[in-house]
């Protein structure tokens, strides 16, 4: 089954959508907590996504020094400043 792709600037936009319908004052309480329960389902499902994904940032140049040479594992390495300051 062949589904058309959205660019993520389509997906933003019917995010914005769903957004003012559900503060949107004319619609009626069941319709903006429909519209909200969009929402609560996107970020629930993209917060799941999020997790997964695990964000390494960048080395400073002494470390990555240390991690061509085989010191240390660059998959373990702390990108934060506290924890590189032995």
């Amino acid at each position: 089954m062949l589904t058309k792709k959205m660019s993520v600037k389509d997906m933003l936009a019917q995010i914005q959508e769903w957004h003012a319908e559900a503060t949107n004052f004319r619609n009626d309480g069941y319709v903006q907590h429909g519209y909200k329960e969009k929402l609560d389902a996107l970020h629930a499902r993209i917060t799941a996504i999020m997790d997964t994904i695990e964000l390494t940032g960048t080395m400073d140049r002494t470390l990555e020094d240390t991690a061509k040479a085989g010191k240390t594992d660059v998959y373990r390495a702390s990108i934060r400043d506290e924890e590189n300051n032995d």
